[in-house]
C-alpha cells in the first residue's frame, strides 16, 4: 500500500464520520433539545402531529447513518482488498456519497410534510404582511457576492487557458455552461426561498429572514466551493496527478457537509409564536 492509497482511506474515513456520524450527531442534538425545552403542552403550534411520531422519525434518521457508517466501512475494506487501477475511485465515491446523502434527503423530505401539516391546521390564522421590498443584498453582503462574481470570472478566464492548448479530454467552455447551469439551480432555490410561499405559517418575520440569509450564504459559499473544485479537477488532469482526485472529491464532500451546518442558533429563534395564543409579529 503506497502513501497515495493511505492518505484516500483516511480522508474516506473522515467522510464518513464527518458525514454519517457527526453531522447527523449534531442533528439529532438539535432536534432532541427542541422536544426537551419545547413541549407540546407549551408549544402545541410546533407539534401538528403527534410528539412521539417526530421521535420514532428522529430514529430512523439515526438508524439510516449508521447503515451508512456499516457501508462506508466495508466500502474501505472492499478498496483494501481488492486489486484495482484507481480509475473508477473518485466515480465510486460519488455514488457513496450519493448514497451517503439519502438520510439528509429523508429528513427534508420529513420537512416538508411536517410543514404541509402546519398550513393545513392553520388555514385561518392571520399574519401581518412586511410590505417592503427584498433584494439579494438584504439578505447577504456586498462582499460575498463581489466573491463570488469574481472567482466566476477567474473561472472563466482559467478555461478559457486551459482551451488554447487543446486537450483531448478537455471539455472547454462546456464546463462554464455547466457551472452557469448550477448558479441557475441554486438562484431558483435562492428565488423560492425568497418569493415563493411561507413554509412554515407560525414563524416570525425575523426568523424567516434568518432562513433566507442563511440559506443564500449556503448557495454563495457552495458556488465557490463548485467552482473552485472543477479548477481542481482540471489542474489535476493536465499535471498527471489523477490519484488524487478520488481524496479531493472527498474533501470537496467535507465542504458540502461543513457549509450544509451552517444553522440558525436555537436561542435565537422565537418559539413564542408556537404557544397557544403567540404575540403578532413583525
Amino acid at each position: 500500500m503506497n502513501y497515495t492509497d493511505l492518505f484516500f482511506y483516511i480522508v474516506l474515513f473522515s467522510q464518513i464520520m464527518f458525514l454519517s456520524y457527526y453531522y447527523p450527531k449534531r442533528m439529532l442534538i438539535r432536534i432532541h433539545t427542541i422536544f426537551k425545552n419545547y413541549p407540546p403542552n407549551e408549544f402545541p403550534k410546533l407539534y401538528p402531529e403527534s410528539i412521539e411520531k417526530y421521535k420514532k422519525s428522529a430514529k430512523r434518521y439515526q438508524i439510516m447513518n449508521h447503515l451508512m457508517i456499516g457501508l462506508g466501512l466495508g466500502l474501505i475494506l472492499w478498496f483494501y482488498i481488492t486489486p484495482r487501477t484507481g480509475e473508477w475511485d473518485q466515480v465510486i465515491v460519488f455514488w457513496y456519497f450519493m448514497i451517503q446523502f439519502l438520510p439528509t434527503i429523508g429528513l427534508e423530505l420529513w420537512a416538508m410534510k411536517y410543514h404541509n401539516a402546519m398550513r393545513l391546521l392553520n388555514k385561518d390564522a392571520q399574519k401581518e404582511a412586511v410590505l417592503q421590498p427584498r433584494r439579494l443584498t438584504d439578505f447577504v453582503s456586498k462582499n460575498l457576492l463581489g466573491t463570488v462574481i469574481l472567482i466566476y470570472v477567474i473561472f472563466v478566464g482559467f478555461i478559457a487557458y486551459v482551451d488554447q492548448f487543446d486537450y483531448p479530454w478537455f471539455g472547454g467552455y462546456l464546463n462554464v455552461l455547466i457551472i452557469s447551469g448550477v448558479f441557475l439551480f441554486f438562484g431558483i432555490i435562492g428565488y423560492r426561498a425568497m418569493y415563493g410561499k411561507v413554509k412554515n405559517p407560525h414563524q416570525s418575520y425575523e426568523d424567516r429572514k434568518t432562513d433566507i440569509q442563511t440559506l443564500m450564504r449556503q448557495l454563495l459559499s457552495m458556488s465557490i466551493a463548485v467552482m473552485l473544485y472543477a479548477m481542481l479537477q482540471i489542474s489535476l488532469k493536465v499535471f498527471g496527478l489523477e490519484s488524487f482526485k478520488a481524496i479531493s472529491i472527498s474533501l470537496y464532500f467535507h465542504v458540502i457537509g461543513f457549509l450544509s451546518m451552517q444553522w440558525p442558533r436555537l436561542d435565537f429563534i422565537n418559539f413564542d409564536v408556537y404557544k397557544d395564543k403567540p404575540a403578532l409579529t413583525k
